[in-house]
């Protein structure tokens, strides 16, 4: 969509006082174009929050100083005088929007093309003039119930610990201070590490230094945070002169009595957020520790609210592109080529010094930050990437260290280029053989390992074009071939949400039901989110790509079993990465920067035996190394154990309490393995409660959930569409057919029109029956005339389950329908 109809679509939803839609399509705007002045002043009159609005309206004066409607809305949200308590009167009418005259040429009325509209459908033809129709536009709506679910899932697939996805966060300036303390005492003393490391040149001396400043988010309640940022050397060993600011967060104990050393969480990636994700986070992140030590997190150099971040625009601009459909085939390689050779010239012209980017950089960083917080010492809590950054933190700067939760081990000297065959083994072998041994999922899926790969080989040689509407940016379609699928399906056994799903996936994308395909491609869009591209590039590069050669990364494709393609923001295939990391611009590592660490500082580590990322031999492979380690796999988990399984974190939390003494870990022995998904038959019966919705009475599933929309959601999975409504309307059949029709206007979500499938004659009633499908899945509808109005039932349902959901639960809500 471009910028122009992005606008419009926003002040459509403004003017429809649809806020919350405005905000969404406001934030994504103003993602894409930071120096509008247009869309930072609607995003502000949009949001409610009076400080985010006075956020948004200061950044439309730092782009044009004489701005007058900003100023004016800067104005108003300056505190008032104190005045007389005033009568209580009722407010008038809302005013229409004004549109300030800077914006007078953006919001021209015109008409938006139909796929970039908000998704409201045009109304039905109606018999009389009643404004009961608002539940037939649900379920229309109905058929992308699942899409917010689904963003949030697979923007957990992408290997990343994230909140769950909403608009994008607007930046709460409030202000504290970071006491620096002296007071502090070592809990534990630990002697050198045992292999210290080479340094390519002498560290020079420098002296960090420290500036509180108003945090980026805004505080959870009732909790205390100071934030600031950390000012080292871009690179030590370089007498440039140039320096980072590296944004820092310190959310408070609670505890009267604080424990001296604190958590210091450490984010993946590399190139994750910490800081606002922390914040975001907050309720799994941070509250479980801080009841009795304080919790500090910094944005990696390079990421978040660190100077300077180092994105890359060019790469996210032709990534949209791409899933959009805006690049031919043909020239696809060469063009993400181009971009990505781009941001890395950018980032070079601007200064920066790519090869200063990496994890013993950032372990030097750290011990800065606790020095500079005042801190002796600090429990490091590093998760994926995170536990590499614990571990060189561990080998070079063990003073500033009293213990390490370490949750999907990185291990420093592996490369996970070249071990990611081996990787994905370990997952996919996990998943076969855990299915084999449940007699539901061995029943429902049987020779599931010679399926999937028959499967792979299939889409290989002959892929399968998906499009799917990812409103409101435009149309998204991929090449779904084997690569695809083995990366989907991987995707699903990084969480205990998604790995249930992953046989019950293979199968229905075997019998044409793509519904976690089309759920992948609702994420596409935010591939990007949350995460440094140029940090990411950089540090992959230098740590892994450079670190082998192009013979080795050949045969990765061939050892896997499939043509797979480099992950974005790399191009082409595993040789195209290292030309790729040559042309960057950095070295390789150092002599000595990825010896494994031998260590005795009291350490947990945690992984997920399902994990694709960061797999159970890597958690072996350090623990070996870790004196006063303890290490626990926990059955049916993935990636980042310690938050999604209570046991998990409970483990962790009883580890800090005191490192050098095994965990209580009785809880790990009654996990109960991944329970799978399977197809429902029938059996058992479903109860069904009595309920009255929409002006209809009807049996419905008991322990269903009741939708916004009017809708009963199974909820088996995110992946799940399954759902039913009923609704009384003024239409008749031959409206609701006429309605669903139209090819103009795509069958309102339908790939058809519905076809007749018989009657039935129930309560009184003469039901006509409907089928149709929506993304090849299965869609029935009945309607009867009663009167002036009609009832109607819809059930949307996936393909291997319709059969037994239309018995057990269409028709008799059909008979009961009064």
């Amino acid at each position: 969509m471009s910028e122009q109809e992005l606008i419009q679509a926003g002040i459509s939803a403004l003017k429809a006082n649809d806020k919350g839609r405005a905000v969404l399509i406001f934030s994504q705007f103003v993602r894409q174009y930071p120096h509008s002045e247009g869309g930072w002043y609607l995003l502000g009159m949009s949001i409610d929050d009076a400080q985010k609005r006075a956020y948004c309206f200061e950044r439309v004066l730092e782009i044009n100083p004489n701005n007058p409607d900003a100023k004016k809305q800067l104005a108003l949200l300056s505190p008032p005088e104190p005045a007389p308590p005033a009568p209580v009167i009722t407010p008038p009418e809302p005013p229409l929007l004004h549109v300030p005259a800077f914006l007078e040429s953006q919001a021209e009325q015109q008409e938006i093309p139909e796929d970039s509209q908000p998704e409201t459908p045009v109304k039905a033809p109606k018999r009389k003039q009643k404004n009961n129709n608002a539940i037939l536009i649900a379920t229309i709506s109905g058929l992308c119930i699942l899409a917010c679910t689904a963003l949030v899932a697979f923007n957990l697939l992408a290997g990343r610990l994230t909140s769950p996805v909403s608009a994008p966060p607007v930046l709460d300036p409030t202000s504290t201070s970071i006491p620096i303390t002296s007071d502090s005492a070592a809990i534990t003393s630990t002697p050198p590490p045992a292999t210290p490391l080479a340094t390519a040149a002498p560290t020079l001396a420098y002296t960090p230094a420290y500036e509180s400043a108003p945090c980026m988010f805004e505080a959870p309640p009732g909790v205390r945070v100071s934030c600031g940022y950390a000012i080292v050397p871009e690179n030590r060993t370089s007498s440039s002169g140039r320096t980072l600011r590296l944004a820092v967060a310190v959310f408070h104990s609670t505890s009267q009595n604080p424990a001296l050393d604190p958590i210091l969480f450490l984010q993946g990636g590399p190139g994750g957020q910490a800081v606002q994700l922390s914040a975001d986070g907050y309720s799994v992140l941070v509250e479980p520790f801080i009841s009795t030590r304080d919790y500090i997190t910094f944005d990696q150099r390079g990421t978040g609210y660190s100077d300077p971040q180092m994105d890359c625009d060019e790469l996210e601009k032709v990534h949209r592109q791409d899933i959009y459909g805006s690049i031919a085939p043909e020239s696809r390689e060469l063009v993400y080529q181009n971009a990505f050779l781009d941001c890395g010239g950018r980032l070079h012209a601007q200064g920066i010094d790519l090869s200063a980017y990496s994890t013993v950089e950032s372990a030097a960083d750290l011990r800065d930050i606790v020095r500079l917080l005042g801190y002796e010492k600090v429990n490091l809590y590093g998760v994926s990437y995170g536990t590499r950054l614990s571990l060189v933190t561990m080998r070079n700067h063990p003073e500033v260290v009293r213990s390490a939760i370490l949750d999907s081990v990185v291990p420093v000297e592996s490369n996970v280029i070249e071990e990611y065959p081996r990787s994905v083994d370990s997952a996919l072998s996990q998943m076969f053989t855990s299915c084999a041994a449940d007699p539901e999922c061995a029943g429902a899926y049987p020779d599931l390992k010679e399926v999937f790969w028959a499967l792979i080989q299939e889409l290989d040689a002959n892929p399968i074009t998906l499009t799917t509407s990812a409103y409101p940016m435009g149309t998204v379609t991929e090449t779904v071939d084997g690569s695809y699928l083995l990366s989907v399906t991987t995707g699903l056994l990084r969480s205990p949400g998604f790995i249930i799903t992953a046989p019950q996936t293979i199968y229905r994308v075997k019998n044409g039901d793509y519904s976690t395909l089309i759920a992948a491609q609702y994420s596409l869009p935010y591939e990007f989110e949350g995460i440094s591209p140029g940090l990411y590039i950089s540090m992959m590069c230098r740590e892994h790509v450079l670190d082998s050669t192009p013979e080795e990364l050949s045969l990765i494709s061939e050892k896997v079993g499939v043509e797979e393609k480099v992950f974005r923001p790399f191009y082409g295939d595993f040789g195209d990465m290292f030309s790729g990391c040559r042309n960057w611009g950095i070295p390789g590592p150092n002599l000595g920067e990825k010896d494994a660490v031998v260590s005795d500082i009291p350490s947990l580590v945690i992984e997920g035996s399902f994990d694709p990322a960061t797999p159970p031999f890597y958690g072996k492979q350090v623990a070996e190394r870790l004196a006063n380690s303890f290490y626990y796999e926990f059955p049916a988990m993935g990636h980042v154990p310690t938050t999604d399984d209570a046991c998990a974190l409970k483990i962790a939390l009883d580890f800090i309490a005191n490192p050098l003494l095994r965990p209580d870990d009785s809880c790990l022995a009654v996990s109960s393995p991944a329970d799978f998904l399977v197809p429902y038959t029938g059996t058992p019966a479903l109860e069904l409660n009595r309920e009255r919705i929409s002006g209809v009475t009807v049996d419905v599933p008991g322990d269903w959930e009741l939708t916004i929309d009017g809708f009963f959601w199974r909820g088996a999975s995110v992946f799940d569409i399954t759902q039913v409504t009923a609704f009384r309307s003024d239409i008749t059949a031959q409206d609701l057919v006429d309605y669903f029709s139209s090819s103009l206007n795509g069958y309102r979500g339908l790939d058809g029109p519905p076809a007749e499938a018989g009657t039935r004659r129930a309560n009184g009633y003469e039901w006509i029956f409907y089928y149709a499908t929506s993304n090849q899945r299965p869609v029935d509808i009945a309607i009867a005339e009663d009167g002036d109005s009609s009832l109607v039932i819809v059930l949307f349902s996936h393909p291997d389950e319709h059969d037994a959901l239309y018995r057990t639960v269409f028709l008799p809500m059909v008979d009961s329908a009064r």
